[in-house]
């Protein structure tokens, strides 16, 4: 993997994955779990589009929450920052932020998609 210097734009956290991944001999698990993430994550934006129309906050927060975790364990900080605030939305029946930002979530993951498998899983 290589190591980008500019962690304010890097869609992953490299400290991160090196500690709890790399340090650990566990590069193996990581490709699992990035795997695993580049079927759920998008699965879960797609469910969004599909709930928000409802204006039912129980299942999209359920949603946000299961991405902010998932986004954790691959190290992808800014989706996990923007889903940690938009279930904190959610939870306050402020759908309407969620879906503003809805466009920003996807192009944060979409990023985040484009560097695991150039480098992770290349």
């Amino acid at each position: 993997m290589a190591v980008s210097t500019d962690t304010a734009i890097d869609p992953l956290d490299r400290t991160y994955l090196q500690k709890n991944y790399f340090a650990l001999g566990c590069g193996d698990v990581l490709v699992s779990v990035c795997n695993i993430y580049l079927e759920s994550a998008p699965q879960k934006i797609e469910q969004l589009h599909q709930l928000l129309p409802h204006n039912d906050s129980g299942p999209v927060i359920s949603l946000l929450h299961g991405l902010k975790g998932e986004s954790g364990s691959v190290g992808a900080r800014h989706v996990m920052a923007l889903a940690a605030e938009l279930e904190k939305a959610a939870r306050a029946d402020d759908l309407e932020t969620v879906r503003r930002a809805l466009p920003d979530l996807e192009l944060l993951l979409q990023q985040v998609i484009t560097v695991i498998t150039q480098e992770i899983l290349s």
